[in-house]
């Protein structure tokens, strides 16, 4: 496959992926709000926080989408939950659930698209390649098996 191409796709599901969490979060906002009445309503805020770990998600997909080794892009997802999960749980744990398994499985399951169709890609380039011998080494045979 080439680069461009890859870097292209890449970049369009990651950024879908971070599309697709802005309107994730912003549902699980209002259904906190519904039956939680407000985000100060029981003392704890989040601050400025939530900003950092959106900050931080839009940058580590970015540099996911870009990167084309695999066992690097499951570091930077590593790191970032780690972080996540290391900056919310004393203080906000249920925040950091949350956080934890949107971002993290948003950029996930972003990794792993683009794996299986940059793989299914290959296959499919790899098949095109092989059929014209195939082809060909068929002519062959059914030309010797004629007298």
């Amino acid at each position: 496959m080439n680069i461009y191409v890859r870097l292209a796709l890449c970049l369009v599901i990651h950024a879908v992926g971070c599309v697709a969490y802005v309107f994730l979060n912003n549902a699980v906002v209002v259904a906190y709000k519904a039956f939680n009445g407000g985000f100060t309503s029981r003392g704890v805020a989040i601050g400025i926080a939530h900003y950092m770990f959106i900050y931080i998600f839009f940058g580590v997909n970015a540099l996911v989408a870009i990167i084309p080794k695999l066992w690097v892009k499951l570091g930077l997802f590593t790191l970032m939950v780690a972080w996540i999960l290391f900056m919310m749980v004393p203080d906000n744990p249920l925040r950091a659930l949350y956080y934890t398994v949107a971002q993290g499985g948003v950029t996930l399951l972003a990794i792993l698209a683009t794996q299986v169709i940059e793989l299914r890609l290959e296959k499919r380039a790899l098949t095109r390649q092989a059929l014209p011998a195939i082809a060909s080494q068929d002519v062959v045979s059914q030309m010797r098996a004629c007298p």
